[in-house]
């Protein structure tokens, strides 16, 4: 192939849209793959190597957390191991951040599209890539993806995905919310063999750190990611030297299609239809309070689900997601609602899922849109969107109803945080509370989950405060859950935090917010009241200092002195040492009619102070009798109460003329 056509049109079409679903592979005659199977295995050998193949991600998330000295890594577990066919279908993703996974796929492919004849594609090879227009959420998720070789056969694959704090940009920590273009972001790096044939490219290592502000942590994030798939490749082959290669692959095809038959099996019982979602981007870049329109529909078709996009607004600003992070938000709301029978086997899903999505859309976007915040707030835009309509599906079928999630929070806003630390070195972090998020929706039959975090991120958790103290110059006021957050109903929505801080021994700390849903309730649920959405504030020049002189605790910076300003949910910020900051995570929607909630559970809320009693009368229509931290239900009053507001309600209710209908 000559140069002028290698780097002609058709490549650069590739690089913006990546791997469209159904597209037949294009590979060099250089690679072989390795697809021969045994059918007839017996089920204890199934069963024996499913949860082996499945330990094997487990290892390998370990290993990535213990190698890499990021807090990112081993606080927030911001990564995800995969194992991929040798096509690139998803086999077994692992148990952390979901949305890392599926978009492996799309890396994969276009591998062996696109890297098959230059520069190979060899044993002990690992590549590495961030591109967005090929499989990312946005530049700072980077992939490390290895090929696993059997006999001269490319037999399957091997992915790890882990945010990596700075890779340059116009901002530390490479959220870029003020970004016009990708060219104020990160630099895209398609995939490019960073290990050959097992010896690394110290020179391209060399380009790949020279571009971050804090090369040493993203160098030990580097070494974890190649350690990682170093450790997976070693026990898939281990297996494959115990077993046979038929064998695994056996199973790895019996997985993939029992995860299908599940899926398929539980479309067969819900009606065909349409179904759609609109919500509302609040600010396309730093500073912007103007609120951005993004829709979505489902239509489900015999044993297919199709979702659009149509109506989205066009891509603009530093909002935009590609068409690879929509792709897998779709799966990340799939996986744990329809597919927990199957969990952690995207692929079969897959088989059933086609994409029909406009170009040029904040939800597609086209090259050279920016798009270094896709990863925190485009990605949960569109989650909180395929969330309203995949409900609204299962709402249909009384087979599947009680499966739904009523709507999940919005983006807690990611802050990035740099600076001289208490020590006099340059940092950097993110504060990774953020992680924490909001509620989990409320369903057909029980509460959402308090601070449950993301369903789509099941073993992340959040540091201790302590360890965020320690690490960094921040000094906490305090970290709890906020009253009144979680959308009632019949079932009330989990509720939401806030956390606040002050540099602490420090001049200044750089923060860099980077959110969606402070405008509008970005998850407003398909039955029952929304969720809160977030609000970041700061207060300049408060009296924390002089009250901390005092001895006096603060528990909310309403009590302090100081000006007060409510944050755009994309901004930067220098923060000196008598300013505090607080974000408060976004609440999750309800279900049901709050006036049919059990009493004695609004109570509970009460006591817990979760529900405030002025709500529980305002919005439950709940008597409640306070006695320091006793909490009763006055019975009577509470009938009359409840009779009272549906008699308000019918008073408020205008019936349209006919000729309106």
């Amino acid at each position: 192939m000559a140069p002028e056509d290698h780097y002609g049109t058709d490549i650069w079409e590739d690089f913006r849209d990546g791997y469209i679903p159904g597209d037949t592979l294009d590979i060099h005659p250089n690679v072989s793959l390795h697809n021969e199977a045994t059918n007839d295995i017996d089920p204890v050998t199934h069963e024996v190597l499913r949860h082996r193949l499945y330990s094997i991600n487990e290892e390998h998330g370990q290993t990535l957390e213990n190698v890499s000295g990021s807090p990112v890594a081993y606080y927030a577990q911001d990564f995800n191991p995969t194992i991929l066919a040798e096509d690139g279908e998803v086999i077994f993703q692992g148990p952390y951040i979901q949305f890392f996974s599926p978009i492996a796929e799309l890396q994969v492919k276009w591998i062996l599209e696109n890297r098959s004849d230059n520069p190979g594609i060899e044993p002990g090879d690992v590549f590495l890539s961030n591109d967005p227009w090929i499989g990312a959420t946005h530049q700072p998720d980077v992939h490390f993806i290895a090929p696993v070789f059997h006999d001269g056969k490319l037999f399957s694959w091997v992915v790890n995905t882990l945010h990596q704090y700075d890779i340059g940009g116009q901002n530390a920590g490479s959220f870029c919310p003020g970004a016009n273009d990708v060219f104020d972001e990160p630099s895209p790096i398609p995939p490019i063999k960073i290990v050959e044939s097992g010896e690394l490219r110290d020179d391209l290592r060399q380009l790949y750190l020279r571009q971050s502000r804090l090369p040493q942590m993203v160098g030990l994030d580097f070494n974890a990611q190649i350690a990682g798939v170093n450790v997976a490749r070693r026990r898939l082959k281990e297996v494959i030297d115990e077993y046979g290669a038929p064998t695994v692959k056996g199973v790895m095809n019996q997985v993939l299609n029992d995860a299908e038959s599940a899926f398929e099996e539980k479309l067969s019982s819900i009606p065909d239809g349409t179904w759609r979602a609109r919500s509302y981007m609040d600010g396309a870049q730093t500073g912007d309070t103007n609120l951005y329109v993004g829709e979505i529909q489902l239509t489900k078709k015999d044993n297919t689900l199709i979702f659009k996009n149509e109506g989205t607004e066009d891509n603009q600003g530093a909002m935009n997601l590609t068409y690879s992070g929509f792709r897998t938000a779709i799966i990340s709301v799939v996986n744990p609602m329809m597919m927990y029978d199957a969990m952690w086997v995207a692929g079969g899903a897959l088989r059933h899922i086609d994409i029909e999505t406009v170009p040029g859309t904040i939800t597609h976007a086209q090259w050279p849109a920016a798009v270094s915040t896709g990863g925190q707030i485009g990605i949960e835009f569109v989650i909180a969107l395929v969330n309203d309509v995949v409900a609204r599906m299962l709402a249909s079928s009384p087979a599947h109803k009680r499966d739904l999630i009523s709507g999940t929070h919005e983006s807690s806003g990611a802050v990035a945080q740099a600076g001289v630390d208490q020590w006099g070195n340059e940092f950097g972090t993110m504060n990774l509370d953020c992680m924490g998020l909001g509620g989990v929706g409320a369903s057909p039959h029980k509460d959402g989950i308090d601070t449950g975090g993301a369903y789509w991120a099941p073993k992340a958790p959040i540091p201790n405060m302590e360890y965020n103290e320690q690490d960094y110059p921040i000094l906490y006021l305090y970290r709890d859950e906020v009253t009144d957050s979680g959308g009632a109903g019949t079932y009330r929505g989990g509720v939401g935090m806030h956390y606040t801080w002050k540099p602490h021994r420090t001049d200044q700390i750089q923060n860099v917010l980077a959110g969606v849903g402070g405008a509008v309730p970005l998850s407003r649920g398909i039955s029952g009241h929304p969720g809160t959405p977030i609000r970041p504030r700061v207060i300049r020049d408060s009296d924390v200092n002089e009250r901390f002189a005092d001895r006096e605790m603060v528990d909310s910076i309403d009590d302090l002195e100081g000006e007060v300003e409510t944050l755009p949910t994309k901004a930067a910020d220098v923060q000196k040492p008598d300013d505090i900051w607080e974000v408060r995570t976004a609440g999750s929607p309800g279900y049901g009619d709050p006036l049919l909630r059990d009493p004695a559970d609004v109570a509970a809320d009460v006591a817990r102070s979760v529900v405030s009693k002025a709500a529980a009368y305002d919005v439950y229509g709940v008597v409640l009798e306070m006695d320091g931290s006793d909490v009763t239900v006055r019975e009577s009053e509470t009938v009359e109460r409840r009779e009272e507001l549906r008699d308000q309600r019918l008073v408020n209710s205008v019936i349209p003329a006919e000729e309106e209908r």
